[in-house]
């Protein structure tokens, strides 16, 4: 560590360790009063104006160098100890400031971030018929100040840590006192100080770090753009984790019932939030379940299916030189791909190359007798409620895939066994050291109250012991 503090030692130090950075920016200012300052910067994290307008220009106008230390207009100014964290307040957009007066060392940093920064937006991700517009942005302070607008109570907790060897990124833990667990709070604390990472880009670089599963095929961690559904997951009892640089905030712990809910539930009546949720349920049984049903009782229980819908699908798969397994893999495989094709594309070319790809293609099987209908209507059924529950859809496909094969070897009999054992694999699950089926396995009644039935007026008044164990 640089052991010379003097306003010269720290000169020649700061030139050093920026000596090929040719945005480093250090001025040397000659006070009236006799006094030399220094104000060093990083072009580009600093916003200039407010540099030469509340730094500068007070110290200039400045007649008695006694009173030096409280000529910059700032409300918050901050001295440092030591030429490290002179140069880390530089790298975190701070101006520093330094200067000997009367044989003592001055070192200051006032926050002069610069503004210049995406305005707050809807996200494209969670859009909303009706309910706030507000989304997150890429500033970690922007989006704990969205917070606190959402929560007007001394109680809303903010406490910061930065995580990354080579490039340290801000993280804030936003949680708020009384309500949210203690044992909750220094689990993510513990975890965060051992991540062992260069820099966070994103949060998602520290998602799978808190979360209780090192590679969890059902997330464990929820994450949100929208201040609104944030505030309401820090009333519920959650802990907010807010990542500098990602407009995506991390939450915890993260249930699965969360999942089947929409912050819209709580703007609707309660009778169409109940009706959306069963449909919700249904969707991604749907989604799971249906091809793994269909082959089963194609290939094993012809019996069940009724003799009409039978003989239709029998006609259906003449010349068709696929087994039913082989055209249901085939049909899902290719949605994936065209899914994968409409993300990756630009928003205007990937919705027409979606829509294109699977009208012409599902056509042109059917015409060339290498799928039947009923097998493209199942696969289309079920890729479609994939998407009926976005936070878990990246993990259905999966799941999907695994039925199928479960149903295909042992038939109905597999179907049952893969589905107690999914059951059961939820059931074992946890995040934050919560049951992860909480208010279902345990049974929370309070939790209850907002859980596949919706009860807003109850439930808001019992969201702080949702997440308690009774």
């Amino acid at each position: 560590m640089q052991k010379d503090l003097t306003s010269n030692g720290l000169c020649l130090y700061l030139k050093d360790k920026f000596s090929a950075s040719c945005d480093f920016a250090l001025r040397k200012i000659d006070l009236p009063c006799g006094v030399r300052v220094y104000a060093a910067s990083i072009i580009g994290l600093c916003d200039k104006e407010y540099i030469s307008e509340f730094v500068i220009e007070p110290l200039f106008e400045l007649d008695d160098k006694k009173y030096l230390p409280d000529a910059v207009f700032a409300s918050s100014l901050l001295r440092l100890e030591d030429a490290e964290k002179a140069v880390s307040s530089l790298l975190f957009g701070n101006v520093v400031i330094f200067f000997d007066l009367d044989g003592q060392n001055f070192i200051f940093a006032t926050d002069a971030r610069s503004k210049n920064a995406r305005s707050i937006s809807e996200p494209e991700g969670e859009v909303v018929i009706r309910g706030p517009r507000e989304g997150f942005v890429e500033s970690a302070v922007l989006n704990v100040a969205l917070l606190r607008k959402r929560l007007v109570t001394e109680r809303l907790c903010v406490e910061k840590t930065t995580v990354g060897y080579i490039s340290p990124t801000e993280v804030y833990i936003v949680y708020l006192d009384g309500i949210a667990d203690k044992k909750v709070i220094e689990r993510i604390k513990q975890r965060l100080s051992k991540i062992d990472i260069p820099t966070v880009i994103d949060s998602g670089y520290i998602e799978h770090t808190l979360g209780d599963s090192r590679y969890p095929l059902f997330p464990d961690v929820g994450n949100s753009e929208k201040p609104d559904k944030v505030a309401a997951k820090l009333v519920g009892g959650r802990v907010a984790v807010v990542c500098d640089g990602s407009p995506c905030v991390l939450t915890l712990p993260y249930f699965f019932v969360e999942s089947l809910q929409s912050a819209e539930d709580y703007l609707k009546s309660p009778y169409y939030a109940t009706f959306l949720r069963i449909l919700r349920v249904l969707g991604t049984l749907i989604a799971v379940f249906l091809p793994g049903i269909y082959i089963a009782l194609l290939q094993f229980d012809v019996s069940a299916i009724p003799h009409t819908l039978y003989m239709t699908i029998t006609e259906a798969r003449n010349d068709i030189p696929f087994t039913p397994f082989t055209e249901l893999v085939v049909l899902l495989f290719v949605f994936e791909i065209i899914r994968e094709v409409g993300v990756r594309m630009p928003r205007a070319v990937g919705d027409a190359v979606s829509i294109v790809a699977g009208i012409i293609l599902g056509d042109a099987a059917i015409k060339a007798g290498i799928a039947s209908a009923p097998v493209i209507m199942v696969a289309a059924l079920s890729a479609t409620c994939n998407f009926i529950d976005p936070p878990i859809m990246n993990a259905l496909p999966l799941i999907r895939l695994s039925n199928l094969v479960f149903a295909r070897i042992f038939g109905l009999f597999g179907v049952a066994f893969f589905m107690l054992a999914l059951a059961a694999a939820l059931c074992v699950k946890t995040s934050g050291g919560k049951p992860y089926l909480l208010p279902f396995a345990p049974t929370v009644p309070k939790g209850l109250l907002d859980g596949i039935v919706a009860v807003p007026d109850i439930a808001l008044k019992h969201a702080p012991d949702e997440t308690e164990e009774k």
